[in-house]
């Protein structure tokens, strides 16, 4: 087993790395009563493997199933009321796993559950375990914008276990390929390099590279937490290709596309954005958009760019009624500008729709 692991406020969020789920439960959970918030379909295909968690005498188990529409401040309700029905307390542990979404969901019932509960992410995708479950960003859904009602809450632990990712459905490697491609793109060359030679290895699940994958691409999250705990300043950087994204999910109501592929679209419409200013080099916008065609998927689900447009205007980035944009302006650097012109916004998703990443109405 490897631990890795961040620090924030003076407290070390401990990320145990590989097959070491069942092992932890007991160590994690201590003499605690536990809570646990499973997605459905883990919970159906990891009976034997997650036996020991979700079978334990006391352990309150809440099955979720998991959608960005079920990821909402009612359905968040339902499960702070089943857990005040079964007696759960302040000194009680609640164990999230399942996704990205799951985690979100589970990271803000523990967060306001009488003013706040230890949790433990077990995130069971590719996208959850490269990002979504480190840095204690929780959350829901509102109707105007993604993850528009949350907040900063730090688990008591991570534990990866890469077994989950064997069975995991095609679409959903994809969708953590656009975050780690979003890594690749910030970081600089190495990781860049490594993506390219090593992508098809990544979409097949191969399990030597997805474990350095995932670690890589933990090494870099933990050092953008560790240096802006609350995303007040650097970690901002993680937003690259969440302006677009996040728009485009809102704009299609959280059904057409998966979360990673709305990142990798916006990955392409920001660097075109930025080539259009001057400030990316056409080359290295080539070099992205080509990385991007190797990942992404053909799609023809059409998105309303007016609706997108207003989604943006909404968005939690949005400062002193400007909208801010992650930028990329080379491999390893970028900056954020709140001066991007509409042109060059519909140009950009014009780009991407000519591109076949999607299609505009």
């Amino acid at each position: 087993m490897k631990v890795l692991g961040y620090r924030v406020s003076g407290a070390r969020v401990p990320i145990y790395l590989e097959n070491s789920s069942s092992t932890l439960f007991s160590q994690l959970r201590g003499s605690q009563k536990a809570a646990v918030i499973i997605d459905s379909k883990v919970a159906g295909a990891y009976k034997s493997l997650l036996s020991e968690i979700i079978s334990s005498d006391g352990t309150v188990v809440a099955t979720y199933q998991a959608s960005e529409q079920n990821k909402s401040l009612s359905k968040a309700e339902e499960l702070l009321t089943f857990f005040l029905s079964k007696n759960i307390k302040r000194d009680s542990v609640l164990f999230a796993i399942g996704g990205g979404i799951t985690g979100d969901i589970s990271g803000f019932v523990a967060a306001v559950f009488q003013r706040g509960i230890s949790y433990v992410q077990v995130p069971t995708t590719l996208l959850a375990m490269v990002d979504s479950s480190i840095g204690g960003k929780v959350g829901v859904n509102h109707p105007l914008g993604k993850n528009m009602i949350g907040a900063f809450h730090q688990p008591s632990a991570i534990i990866m276990d890469t077994q989950f990712l064997e069975t995991l459905p095609k679409e959903e490697i994809l969708c953590g390929t656009g975050e780690i491609a979003k890594y690749a793109v910030l970081s600089g060359e190495p990781f860049l390099e490594f993506l390219e030679k090593n992508y098809v290895k990544v979409l097949n699940r191969d399990r030597r590279t997805l474990s350095r994958i995932v670690r890589m691409s933990v090494e870099i999250k933990k050092r953008y937490v560790e240096r802006d705990v609350r995303e007040a300043g650097i970690r901002a950087h993680l937003n690259l290709g969440h302006t677009v994204g996040h728009a485009i999910e809102a704009a299609t109501g959280y059904g057409s596309f998966k979360h990673g592929e709305c990142v990798l679209i916006g990955l392409v419409a920001e660097s075109h954005i930025a080539m259009h200013m001057k400030i990316l080099r056409p080359s290295t916008f080539e070099r992205i958009l080509e990385m991007v065609r190797r990942i992404a998927r053909q799609r023809n689900e059409k998105v309303s760019l007016d609706e997108m447009m207003v989604h943006m205007s909404f968005d939690k980035k949005v400062k002193a009624g400007k909208v801010r944009f992650v930028l990329p302006t080379g491999i390893g650097r970028v900056v954020i500008r709140d001066d991007v012109a509409t042109k060059s916004i519909i140009d950009a998703m014009k780009f991407v729709a000519a591109d076949g990443m999607l299609a505009l109405k």
